[in-house]
């Protein structure tokens, strides 16, 4: 992964994940997460939804699927 180092993600993007998810506990993740348009400059929301768990897609498709309609017409 050396390669990457660094790298930015450049394109338009959405942050969606459960607040109950065990990775975004995970040491120093909390400043990835507050920091992350550092690296997705185009960051255009985070969604940490409540009561959530690690598979937001299959947890609450009906959030997620809202979200990232809502995501894709915005751009």
């Amino acid at each position: 992964m050396a390669p990457f180092a660094g790298a930015r993600v450049s394109v338009p993007a959405l942050y969606v994940a459960g607040e109950r998810d065990l990775v975004p506990k995970f040491p120093g993740a909390a400043e990835v997460v507050a920091n992350l348009a550092r690296f997705v400059p185009q960051l255009r929301k985070t969604i940490m939804l409540p009561g959530c768990g690690h598979w937001t897609q299959q947890e609450r498709p009906a959030e997620v699927n809202t979200a990232m309609i809502r995501f894709l017409r915005s751009l």
